[in-house]
């Protein structure tokens, strides 16, 4: 099993709504729809950040002395 730290969150109703209707419509718990929800945003940043790296290592190869955005293309 993997290891796990305990949080409190507070949340708006309207976003407990729907993490309760999300859970019943996986028929799993509110707890697991917040980690699948946080593990997809993860992903998706770290997809971000790869891409980003990509973007400037090429520009890097094309010779580019002035890139300047690179903090937008790694976050």
């Amino acid at each position: 099993m993997i290891a796990m730290k305990r949080t409190q969150i507070l949340v708006k109703e309207e976003q407990h709504n729907y993490l309760i209707q999300q859970a019943e419509v996986n028929n799993t718990s509110i707890s697991d729809i917040v980690r699948k929800m946080i593990d997809e945003k993860m992903a998706e940043t770290m997809n971000k950040q790869s891409q980003g790296g990509i973007k400037m290592a090429e520009l890097a190869a094309d010779g580019s002395e002035d890139y300047k955005n690179h903090d937008e293309d790694l976050y």
